[in-house]
């Protein structure tokens, strides 16, 4: 069945599949490893969802000596990872990769676009160690108020499932998972768009106002914009 994201109209509204984000989520992704005590045990890693492959190809460059897979069910997305690819990054075009194991696997914004969660996350856990996982937390007092933000968010980068911190812990809680890191993450105060109008300008004041002297939990939920980055090990059967 065609989807937004085999069709190519996501690639048309997304040009470049987010490969401008790669290096700012692959940060998070290292920091994340780093918290949880396992950067140094993870060799072998697979991105799921990789989109442009970004993310994978450059920490392909910087760690020679692991072993990098992505995959994504568009041949649009495919095709962009194929360009410039490392040696020892491999792709593939399909929503998984079948009979191998890994020592981590990332899903990095793609819990959101998934219709169903339990059966991804099941899958996901019988091929490796650790689940790395960036989540955004559409949910916010300020979503509630002007619900058409998640109607953009649905429209524009097809986000299903709106998270917020709470439920999302909730939801891996009841799937056994323990919690090895987890912090909030905020693309728009870490790496702030240029704004044109005076509103825009404004808000993004509140933004950091929120960002610097509140709880990053209270303010991802009055203010938005925030998403979470942990790693989890699944449960063991």
């Amino acid at each position: 069945m065609e989807s937004i994201y085999t069709d190519g109209s996501y690639l048309q509204s997304n040009p470049g599949w987010h490969g401008q984000d790669a290096h700012w989520k692959l940060m998070h992704v290292l920091l994340a490893l780093e918290r949880a005590g396992a950067a140094d045990r993870v060799k072998t890693v697979c991105d799921v969802g990789c989109g442009a492959g970004e993310l994978v190809k450059e920490w392909a460059r910087l760690r020679p000596d692991m072993r990098f897979t992505g995959c994504d069910i568009s041949p649009q997305a495919h095709a962009l990872c194929l360009k410039d690819a490392p040696e020892n990054a491999h792709f593939v075009h399909g929503g998984q990769v079948q009979g191998e194991h890994f020592d981590a696997i990332l899903a990095v914004d793609v819990l959101e676009h998934v219709p169903d969660t339990d059966s991804f996350l099941s899958t996901l856990e019988a091929y490796a160690d650790l689940l790395v996982l960036h989540v955004p937390l559409d949910l916010s007092f300020r979503s509630v108020v002007k619900p058409e933000i998640l109607e953009e968010e649905r429209r524009t980068v097809g986000h299903i499932h709106f998270y917020t911190a709470a439920y999302l812990k909730r939801l891996l809680a009841a799937r056994g998972y323990e919690l090895l890191s987890w912090h909030y993450t905020n693309k728009y105060v870490e790496r702030p768009p240029e704004l044109a109008s005076a509103r825009s300008r404004l808000g993004m004041c509140i933004r950091r106002a929120a960002h610097y002297c509140m709880p990053r939990a209270w303010a991802a939920f009055l203010v938005g914009g925030y998403s979470v980055m942990l790693v989890a090990r699944p449960r063991k059967s």
